[in-house]
């Protein structure tokens, strides 16, 4: 048992990021009350005893190794944020970031409630046909409600082998730095692994981690932000970007709107430097960050007017991201 009590399941050198520069101060937005308040670093994204377990009679933690992993995953981003690039981040930092953003995407709150509804939905499916499930089968076990230490030890479980079982998605992906300014800032939600997919269009599935066209995205800092694309994504930027160079300013100039940008963002794809966001760009990375988090979005500045709007327009996301609302939450988002 760690000594730990306070547990973050989003890490504090992160937070601290997104900080006012006033002794680790951020911003809070609470969606579900809509209050806004400034507070410290520690006192936000945690839960007491959160990773704390007991089997068998015996106390476990993830807390020491999730403090770990951390320590290890730091210096490697403030690599990135030092070079305003990830093209120099060598193969073994990628695999421990990887490997990172796959435990960070199952280690928060949000994560442990989907797993919760997950079951529920699956019980009252079973109940509604009408069916009856013997006691002591496989599928008793999995539908039955369970007690807090149970789901503590399934999603210890999930978190365990998360860097087998995720992390090559995140690998997989072409990574590029996105940048924005202290007056524009990037927010990051108490569930910061965000998902888009504009490729894949259907109403449900189309934001996995491994399918076509995804793109994931991992806020570093109030400036700086973490995009990880599908290489399906990538291939049609950089065929559009060589079109372009292949044909004459004047026609180009005449049919696409932003052409420069278009090269911007093929030359961030292909060497991982950092791609300047417009502050519509900023807007939607936001809106994924609210969309996608628990309860609490975090930032350097008071400005809460941009979840305000979405709780305001979708009361649904005041709550996190859940299995049966995925589709109207996505739809938020974008």
């Amino acid at each position: 048992m760690t000594a730990a009590k306070i547990q973050h399941y989003v890490p504090k050198f992160l937070l601290r990021n997104f900080g006012t520069g006033k002794k680790d101060q951020l911003w809070v937005f609470d969606k579900d009350s809509g209050r806004s308040f400034q507070t410290n670093a520690k006192n936000v994204a945690s839960e007491s005893r959160f990773y704390d377990f007991v089997v068998d009679g015996a106390d476990h933690s993830l807390e020491d190794g999730l403090s770990r992993i951390e320590s290890q995953a730091k210096p490697i981003m403030e690599r990135i944020l030092q070079d305003d690039s990830v093209g120099a981040i060598p193969a073994q930092g990628r695999a421990l970031l990887a490997a990172f953003f796959a435990i960070q995407f199952v280690r928060t709150r949000a994560f442990r409630m989907q797993w919760e509804d997950m079951r529920r939905l699956l019980r009252e499916k079973i109940e509604s046909m009408g069916d009856h499930v013997a006691p002591g089968l496989q599928a008793e076990a999995l539908i039955r409600p369970q007690t807090e230490n149970e789901i503590k030890i399934d999603t210890a479980r999930m978190i365990l082998q998360a860097p087998t079982d995720f992390g090559p998605h995140f690998l997989n992906k072409v990574w590029f730095l996105a940048k924005t300014t202290k007056t524009h800032p990037f927010m990051i939600g108490d569930n910061p692994v965000a998902l888009q997919n504009h490729i894949d269009m259907e109403p449900y599935g189309n934001l996995g981690l491994g399918v076509k066209g995804i793109e994931i995205y991992f806020p570093l800092s109030s400036t700086r932000a973490l995009a990880m694309w599908c290489s399906s994504v990538a291939q049609q930027v950089a065929e559009a970007a060589n079109t372009l160079r292949s044909m004459p300013i004047q026609l180009t100039a005449s049919v696409v709107r932003d052409r420069e940008g278009i090269f911007a963002l093929d030359d961030a794809l292909t060497l991982g430097t950092a791609l300047p966001y417009k502050p519509e760009h900023v807007m939607n990375f936001n809106s994924l960050q609210v969309s996608r988090s628990e309860r609490y979005v975090f930032s350097s500045m008071g400005d809460f007017s941009l979840p305000i709007r979405m709780v305001a327009d979708h009361p649904i996301l005041r709550g996190g991201p859940r299995i049966t609302d995925m589709a109207s939450k996505r739809t938020s988002a974008e």
